[in-house]
């Protein structure tokens, strides 16, 4: 029976067994006992069977709810939907599964998108009065699938148990809060998880990966948002992310991590708890999503691209941009007044700057961060930002006696946006996200402003996160997603990268000159590490003036000085700069040379972060040669090079998708400090590649750049 059909999307009910899928991909689940058990994930491209016949284990398990309680009837129910106009449309089926004994209901959320090879799934808790009242926002009401009658009440479930020696039977336990389970059909697959860590203010090292081959006698726990799985005899990928904070940011009874039993492999820790479910209100776990691939490195990067593409709608002129924020300076918010902001603004709109974004100060509650907070008896606020008088939000009177409007008006007559930075109300766990988003409604509607920046976070429980996630999508339903957040993941428990940072841009990092944590190499390496994995569009990469605090780094030869003002920026240049600093700090070369070079990069910039942007060459560490590539079509893209303080003035490198000829055509580039050369006349070239498929790469001297076009003659993407 086909319960709903869209573009090449569907869901059909075969006896007690639910089956969804698309062109791409088709997953199935058995309900014969009451409870969703893995059968079958299909990749279509390849007519490959990733799943055993033989699993009889529950899908999921959440701390408090029993498999031993049957469900007394199980709805399912089908819409269209697209995130308020954030992501792709896709088609979002929800199971409903009925405990009348306990009067809860989980639901069972999938989410399909047209031509994507992936299926995403959540599960959702919540009190059967609050399932009933909101039976009315779904397009129609639910069809009754099965009853208590349909299942095999006798069955019993179990996880798939290793074959192990008496003296071993300690490694085995039995899981009783995971999100995912399956059982793999092949023993002969390679895994390789991806950690990721955030809390920049503390961790540069921000990625990384453990792999080895699946053994039929071992438990094995692994950290991290992705495992990528391949077969090791034929080119087959299977990738599982989930869809949740870094290990620094996670809740619930376990460690969210993947865990080999053998060929079983589960997805540990759902994000709540038992105590959660107290709440009395819905709390929904971390999402899973899984993908399938043709089990090559570069397949399994272009599944990743699709997924995001299709949670987050690339558009060009939201998601293209170059912001300033003067907060890198360390004036806190001692500088801001309406007459530096009208003098940044023009600073802004002279290097072709695209939003400047008002810091920590445009208001006038005072933050502990404050330059005034000493003088003020609750030493500046963090959080409980509506206590006292309730006036937080409203604008500094002293420091903008007329409001925003005047500056507001001066923005736009430059062609600037203008942002603003916004505290959550973190106190009681996020207690006043409708007030916040009223707040963020307000400034949005008076003001026009559309970019705020998310700081401040603390997310404390799972309720405090439902709460801020709430909060986000209220805004965005509101705005019909007008309205971008640049969500700051610097510090404290926050939504990590794959948490449903959805909504905006992620605010990667604070450095500063003044505490000498801010080299040009170190952020190129966080961008060339992240960049396989996430959109670059979707990173905000600082760069710094590099003449300030050049003390506070002695005779450093990786010092931002010695590298200079362009290629601080060249560095951030393959994602979302942020001029971390305040403009008018800046010399008159330093305007001038910046100048030059934004505007050289911006006519190429959205089609640069709208592709696939992937690291070349050596891992950034201020010694060697690197760069970035952006794939944008089969046949064309852009790469930077990079020489750091490498001795060599020649270098090899691969570039993704590309082999044998290839047409270059040089940009822009810089082969003096500070001294940006934009050729009148783009010349076209060959390259032909070596027999290791290697391109020979020149550079004439340390921190040194070039930017090209290539024009891919011999397709092999």
């Amino acid at each position: 029976m086909s319960l709903k059909e869209w573009l090449d999307c569907y869901v059909r009910v075969e006896g007690t067994s639910l089956r969804v899928g698309n062109s791409r991909i088709e997953r199935s689940w058995s309900f014969a006992s009451g409870h969703a058990v893995n059968v079958s994930i299909f990749d279509k491209n390849k007519g490959e069977e990733w799943l055993a016949p033989q699993s009889d284990s529950p899908m999921f398990q959440l701390s408090g709810l029993s498999y031993e309680q049957q469900p007394h009837a199980i709805f399912i129910s089908s819409l269209v939907a697209n995130d308020y106009g954030i992501s792709q449309p896709y088609l979002q089926t929800n199971v409903d599964i009925h405990l009348e004994a306990i009067s809860t209901m989980y639901r069972f959320t999938l989410k399909i998108y047209s031509d994507a090879p992936f299926i995403r799934h959540e599960l959702t808790v919540m009190p059967v009065h609050h399932f009933r009242s909101k039976v009315s926002l779904i397009d129609k009401e639910p069809n009754l699938v099965w009853t208590e009658d349909d299942f095999k009440t006798n069955r019993t479930l179990s996880p798939a148990s290793l074959q192990l020696d008496s003296n071993n039977k300690h490694n085995y336990t039995v899981l009783s809060d995971y999100c995912e389970r399956i059982l793999l059909r092949d023993l002969h697959c390679r895994w390789t998880s991806v950690q990721f860590l955030d809390q920049t203010d503390t961790n540069n090292n921000l990625v990384s990966q453990e792999t080895g081959l699946i053994y039929v006698r071992e438990k094995r726990n692994l950290r991290g948002n992705l495992l990528f799985l391949t077969k090791t005899l034929q080119e087959r990928g299977l990738l599982i992310i989930k869809e949740g904070p870094t290990e620094l940011g996670i809740y619930g009874n376990s460690r969210m991590e993947f865990q080999f039993h053998g060929k079983s492999l589960s997805l540990l820790g759902t994000g709540v708890s038992e105590a959660d479910l107290r709440h009395n209100v819905e709390m929904t776990t971390y999402g899973v999503t899984v993908g399938v691939y043709d089990g090559t490195t570069l397949g399994g990067y272009d599944l990743l691209k699709t997924y995001h593409r299709s949670l987050r709608a690339h558009v060009a002129d939201r998601d293209s941009f170059i912001m300033s924020n003067t907060w890198g300076d360390r004036s806190k918010d001692g500088a801001i007044s309406e007459a530096f902001i009208r003098k940044e603004l023009v600073a802004a709109a002279a290097l072709g700057l695209s939003i400047l974004q008002i810091d920590d100060g445009w208001q006038k509650g005072a933050t502990v961060n404050s330059v005034d907070a000493a003088t003020k008896s609750d030493g500046g606020l963090w959080s409980d930002y509506y206590s006292g008088d309730g006036d937080f939000w409203e604008v500094h009177p002293e420091r903008f006696p007329d409001g925003l409007t005047p500056i507001v008006s001066l923005a736009a007559e430059l062609g600037v946006a203008l942002g603003l930075w916004f505290s959550p109300d973190s106190v009681r766990d996020f207690i006043n996200w409708e007030k916040d988003v009223a707040t963020l409604l307000l400034l949005h509607r008076k003001y026009n402003i559309r970019t705020f920046k998310l700081d401040g976070i603390e997310i404390r429980s799972k309720l405090g996160e439902v709460r801020l996630l709430n909060m986000m999508r209220f805004v965005q339903k509101a705005t019909n997603g007008q309205v971008d957040f640049n969500i700051d993941t610097t510090a404290q428990k926050r939504l990590g990268y794959f948490g449903q940072t959805q909504y905006g841009s992620i605010f990667l990092e604070n450095r500063y000159t003044d505490w000498s944590n801010y080299y040009p190499h170190w952020t190129l390496r966080n961008l060339w590490m992240l960049a396989p994995y996430l959109p670059s569009s979707r990173l905000q990469m600082e760069f710094l003036n590099v003449d300030r605090n050049t003390n506070n780094y002695a005779e450093d030869p990786l010092a931002p000085d010695a590298c200079g003002q362009v290629y601080a920026f060249a560095a951030a240049a393959f994602s979302n700069p942020l001029a971390w600093m305040e403009l008018t700090g800046l010399t008159k070369k330093q305007m001038g040379s910046l100048t030059t070079m934004i505007q050289a990069v911006k006519p190429y910039h959205a089609e640069i972060v709208a592709g696939q942007v992937l690291p070349i060459g050596d891992e950034p560490s201020g010694a060697g040669w690197t760069g970035l590539q952006s794939i944008c079509s089969p046949t064309h893209g852009y790469f930077i090079i990079f020489r750091e303080l490498h001795e060599s003035d020649t270098a090899v490198m691969k570039l993704w998708g590309v082999s044998g000829e290839v047409n270059v055509t040089e940009l822009l580039r810089m082969d003096v400090k500070d001294e940006v050369f934009v050729p009148q006349r783009q010349h076209q070239v060959t390259w032909k590649s070596t027999q290791q498929g290697d391109y020979v790469v020149t550079r004439p001297a340390p921190f040194t750049f070039v930017m090209y076009r290539y024009d891919n003659l011999s397709v092999s993407i």
